[in-house]
């Protein structure tokens, strides 16, 4: 089922990014400092091995206080100029 299923998903790019809330397959986060925030946590919890299901992945996450700051800087220097 798998070989069915590659490619069939479009994952939207960068730009535009923070015009483009709310983030995750659910909405639940409506800035980007609210979504890189998350993958602070869960990241942290995944290395702790804390969180339930976790993907191996997200123990690779390492970000800062200072990262997000930063992160999502360049996020948005990545939107269109509108004016």
């Amino acid at each position: 089922m798998l070989d069915r299923a590659i490619a069939r998903f479009k994952t939207p790019g960068l730009r535009d990014l923070s015009h483009s809330a709310p983030y995750m397959h659910n909405g639940q986060f409506d800035t980007l400092d609210d979504i890189i925030g998350f993958y602070r946590v869960v990241s942290t919890q995944a290395r702790a091995a804390t969180l339930r299901n976790d993907a191996v992945r997200l123990q690779r996450i390492a970000l800062t206080a200072g990262d997000v700051t930063s992160l999502v800087a360049f996020l948005k220097s990545l939107n269109e100029d509108y004016q």
